[in-house]
């Protein structure tokens, strides 16, 4: 899978949840107001990473719902009271969403009704939160629909709401708001993000860089792991927006010690945070591909403004070892025919029926990852005064660069130069030394290393020639036990799954390891 492929599949994936019975609304999931913004974020993004195409009369009915489902005393995403085919639901969860939409449509669309909308937005966000940072729930118009208790989802009601961590309302927003902050100028965002992420500093993390028990543990409130990794997320954006290290410093500390009990290496990340809520089929907490997504987008700008380039490592080996293997293909569909699939499930990504198996879809899901992948897209190349700089290994072209990659039995990436500069070449961290060789025009040429990147100068290469990065894909078993119990072994590639024992059906994300040699093999019939 190439990872433009990829993300343009999910792209075709969110047009086809717009459901034409309900005026092009994304029905069929957790909410419409959720899922309208995550794809508004989502589907802007894509388009200016690709080019991607979003069809006029779309993107039309999705603005005009935008406006619908805000038209209402809190200028807030609230399902509108009356609708006999959707329930009410008062949930924080979805604040992060608004934000990002009304900040994407005055960037990419140069709105000024976004714009003037998300500050009311924002407005009303800043009005319910209280000074112990729970919210005043009666600070909402919407709260008074939910008194006679009719048509009203249970789990999100006036009366619960504050029952979540609060990574799961507001530290997810800091990123949202830093976005906002720096494609509209508008202060309150900045006075917001300076209020949430002096709070988040000591809440969500700490000075051992672990994930605080007040988390994690399974006594604690109901939490998710991808909205813990967008506050780290944010929590980064606004330590390097403001200059003020020590934000940056304790992201950094805590990716390195406490996001891999989160996030396993093979990329199995689960839904919940300290209470389990969402069991699989075995037993194990559901794991989600969104959460895996928000692994990568915070290994990405980990290796951006840190320098730390082993982050591009795990970038990578998230996408190839769980996030293009979880999304669901044509082959998917084909070749599962007494699962209940159809073409709309083409291109998505969800929750997961068993850890590594049992592919599911939804909006919300494939938005996320759509974001991601248009982030890292965006950010394979890169060019400043010392040269050009390929940080991942993944197809790429435009005006400054052509960039291929194949694999087989060895990684070849060809580079080449549409501009003459330097060309610096990340080699991964995991490629043995010895198999690393750089060819310009077909000659081998001296490796010489800046760091981690392949260092060729300007004279070395001209304009139209072409550079290959040749290195071995290493061979390795690794296995990982899950919360259930139940372990399972992994063949690699490089940073690539090729196998898994045990696996399940349908849907399975690998091939089944046919030769174990780390746990036990099952006799046949046993």
């Amino acid at each position: 899978m190439k990872l433009k492929t990829s993300m343009e599949l999910g792209g075709e994936h969110l047009l086809g949840w717009l459901n034409p019975e309900r005026d092009y609304l994304p029905t069929g999931s957790w909410a419409i107001t959720h899922d309208l913004a995550r794809w508004w974020d989502a589907m802007l993004r894509l388009e200016d990473a690709t080019g991607f195409v979003i069809p006029g009369n779309l993107e039309g009915a999705s603005l005009g719902n935008l406006a619908w489902l805000t038209d209402n005393p809190d200028g807030l995403l609230w399902v509108p009271p009356g609708l006999d085919w959707h329930e009410l639901k008062f949930e924080f969860h979805s604040f992060r969403e608004g934000i990002l939409t009304f900040a994407a449509l005055a960037h990419f669309r140069g709105s000024a009704w976004a714009k003037a909308a998300g500050h009311r937005y924002l407005e009303s966000i800043n009005r319910a939160l209280k000074p112990d940072f729970s919210w005043d729930v009666h600070a909402f118009e919407y709260a008074r629909h939910f008194a006679d208790g009719e048509n009203v989802h249970p789990g999100h009601t006036p009366e619960n709401e504050n029952r979540f961590q609060l990574t799961v309302s507001h530290g997810r927003c800091i990123e949202a708001l830093i976005w906002f902050y720096r494609w509209t100028g508008d202060s309150l965002a900045m006075e917001l993000a300076d209020c949430l992420a002096r709070f988040h500093l000591t809440y969500a993390t700490n000075a051992a860089g672990t994930i605080p028990k007040s988390l994690a543990a399974e006594s604690s409130r109901p939490g998710d792991r991808q909205s813990y990794l967008y506050t780290l997320c944010g929590l980064l954006l606004y330590g390097l927006t403001t200059h003020q290290s020590e934000y940056v410093d304790a992201v950094v500390h805590t990716y390195r010690t406490g996001v891999p009990d989160l996030v396993n290496r093979c990329g199995w990340v689960a839904h919940d945070l300290g209470v389990l809520r969402f069991p699989d089929k075995t037993g194990n907490p559901l794991a989600n591909t969104e959460s895996t997504g928000a692994a990568a987008r915070l290994a990405l700008w980990l290796g951006m403004y840190t320098e730390n380039t082993a982050c591009y490592d795990d970038v990578e080996r998230l996408v190839r070892a769980r996030l293009f293997p979880g999304q669901i293909t044509e082959s998917d569909v084909r070749n599962n025919l007494g699962v209940d699939l159809n073409e709309k499930a083409i291109g998505g990504w969800g929750g997961n029926d068993y850890p590594h198996a049992g592919k599911g879809f939804n909006p919300s899901g494939t938005a996320e990852i759509v974001h991601t992948m248009s982030a890292i897209y965006q950010n394979i190349v890169a060019h400043d005064e010392s040269g050009l700089f390929i940080n991942l290994h993944f197809d790429y072209d435009d005006d400054t660069v052509r960039v291929a990659v194949e694999r087989d039995s060895i990684a070849r990436v060809s580079i080449v130069p549409k501009i003459h500069d330097n060309v610096l070449l990340r080699v991964p961290g995991w490629a043995t030394t010895e198999s690393v060789r750089i060819t310009v025009d077909g000659a081998p040429v001296a490796l010489r290393k800046v760091g981690s990147y392949a260092y060729i100068t300007r004279e070395q290469i001209s304009v139209g020639g072409e550079v290959v990065l040749h290195h071995d894909l290493p061979t390795r078993r690794t296995v990982e036990t899950l919360p259930a119990g139940d372990t399972y072994e992994f063949a690699w590639q490089g940073d690539e799954i090729v196998g898994v024992y045990p696996n399940a059906q349908p849907l399975p994300f690998y091939p089944t390891l046919t030769n174990p040699q780390k746990i036990e093999h099952a006799r046949e019939g046993g």
